[in-house]
């Protein structure tokens, strides 16, 4: 709602008028008057909850609009409230929406939480426990050093020279592959999200839930207190977390978590999101990639025994994507599994991990709409 201040007798004797102070001293780089707006493209920045997963926050966002509402002083316990950007209750640590200050004010309130040592622990588990794991069945050719968003393309062959056969009879890839066809790519062309699609989308979140990866991500969160429920409805956390449709282009549902993060889109003249390997070999194979050139590369044991990760640039049918990341020859279920964790634990940061003793750092964006967290994005970066 656009905020209206009343002057009143002392400024036109005894008239009193209504006067929207953003039509008298407007100030388009400002969120004075403004938060909580429904985007606004005549504005040059936004100051509702999207903006951070966006990039477009007015630059006195964080002063103007979030303050007291993203504190938990004086709130510890407090009722849900789907109004507030975050919780102060016992219950924000499973949805991954408390507030920044939620264990210093509440003590954890019996929320439960991972310190940085936990986050090790867990990622080198998962990694020792992904049995989906391909790091030996990928070869590839990595050609030129390149920078972020340099479209000079230096590398003229592919990134992949191969991928075992074996990887494509895996019913890991066979059910994450079966998704493919499901998504525009434009989010601003919405979504008919079928019921084959959504049981497609059940299938994967079914078959990720039964792996050694995904258990022991659910029982180490379950007894650390970060999340509580049984099995089941883990798998529905999952599932609406990473599928639950929302409004990326700010004009229909035509986005969702998992269409970001694991297939891509083209936004503005620009890819956007799309961090999984296997997603993008199978698009290089197709042609519909062009691999530039990279600047930065992890490995997860000697030769990438575990996979490994790189930082690069390429274009999707001509349209560039300037700075890109992603694991590589690592399962969806481990990536899954780290990025959701994250987002739970260390929302919109970096959140430190180790695999077969290689840093890694997952930045994680939330979206939240009407109290309901989503995964905005999540990606893997090399440094702090």
């Amino acid at each position: 709602m656009i905020a209206r201040t009343l002057f009143t007798a002392w400024v036109l004797g005894s008239l009193t008028l209504a006067i929207s102070i953003r039509d008298v001293l407007r100030d388009d780089s400002s969120c004075e008057g403004r938060c909580d707006d429904a985007f606004d493209s005549s504005y040059p920045c936004q100051c509702n909850t999207a903006c951070a997963s966006h990039s477009d926050c007015c630059s006195d966002y964080a002063s103007v609009c979030k303050g007291s509402e993203e504190s938990c002083k004086g709130k510890c316990g407090a009722n849900y409230d789907p109004s507030l950007p975050c919780e102060c209750n016992d219950k924000c640590g499973q949805y991954g929406n408390c507030c920044p200050d939620y264990d210093e004010e509440c003590g954890g309130g019996g929320g439960g939480s991972l310190s940085d040592q936990d986050l090790i622990v867990l990622s080198e588990m998962l990694l020792s426990d992904d049995a989906n794991n391909v790091g030996g069945k990928i070869e590839l050719n990595l050609q030129c050093t390149t920078n972020n968003g340099n479209p000079q393309d230096c590398s003229p062959a592919p990134l992949f020279t191969s991928v075992d056969p074996s990887v494509m009879e895996m019913p890991i890839y066979v059910k994450l592959a079966a998704l493919y066809d499901n998504y525009a790519v434009s989010p601003g062309t919405v979504e008919d999200h079928t019921e084959e699609e959504q049981m497609e989308e059940m299938a994967l979140i079914e078959e990720m839930a039964g792996t050694a990866v995904m258990k022991t991500t659910y029982q180490f969160l379950v007894e650390k207190g970060v999340f509580s429920g049984t099995e089941e409805d883990w798998q529905r956390h999952l599932y609406d977390t990473w599928f639950g449709m929302y409004d990326r282009a700010r004009a229909i549902l035509g986005s969702s978590g998992f269409e970001h993060v694991f297939i891509g889109e083209i936004k503005n003249g620009a890819v956007s999101g799309f961090h999984n390997w296997f997603h993008w070999y199978m698009l290089e194979q197709a042609g519909e990639l062009n691999y530039l050139g990279y600047w930065e590369t992890a490995e997860f044991g000697p030769d990438m025994e575990h996979g490994g990760g790189i930082s690069f640039t390429y274009t999707w049918n001509g349209t560039q994507k300037p700075y890109g990341s992603m694991f590589l020859a690592t399962s969806p279920e481990l990536e899954m599994a780290l990025y959701t964790t994250c987002l739970m634990t260390r929302p919109d940061a970096k959140c430190h991990v180790t695999l077969a003793g290689t840093d890694v750092y997952i930045q994680t964006w939330r979206t939240t709409v009407g109290g309901n967290v989503f995964v905005g994005s999540s990606y893997p970066d090399w440094a702090p």
